[in-house]
């Protein structure tokens, strides 16, 4: 890969709990010190999209940036849909470096996540908002 990142096993294996078994309502992944992508935080069904928001915001206070799936679910009329999204969290406030690694090894974590139905890049906390999640999620039914 390009920018030379590694991709640990536990990520895909955590990807494919969520996928596969719904086991996670969320999965936060951070680039470590060694250049591996490593699962930061799994977040059960007890956990909240807020509870997901606040976890990428701590990364924020540390200029860093995550990749991050979650499994969204709404209601398109009466009928329940589920969407895997992906997320690239790039605050503002991240450190050139970080963007640039983090932006450089995205493609080979997504290449290795089939089944996802919404990428989402957010740098601030308008693009994080429940209702722009809910928008791109939606967009194949409107």
């Amino acid at each position: 890969m390009a920018s030379g990142v590694g991709i640990l096993d536990e990520c895909l294996r955590a990807y494919e709990e969520v996928k596969m078994g719904h086991r996670w309502l969320y999965v936060i992944y951070k680039v470590s010190e060694n250049l591996q992508i490593c699962v930061e935080e799994r977040g059960g069904h007890d956990k909240t999209y807020h509870d997901f928001v606040n976890t990428l915001k701590e990364a924020e206070k540390l200029k860093q940036c995550r990749y991050a799936i979650f499994d969204v679910r709404f209601m398109q009329g009466d009928i329940p849909q589920e969407k895997l999204a992906f997320f690239l969290w790039s605050p503002d406030t991240a450190s050139i470096r970080q963007k640039m690694l983090y932006a450089s090894s995205k493609q080979a974590l997504r290449n290795n996540m089939r089944g996802i139905q919404a990428e989402i890049q957010c740098c601030d906390d308008t693009d994080l908002a429940m209702s722009n999640v809910l928008e791109r999620c939606m967009r194949k039914y409107t």
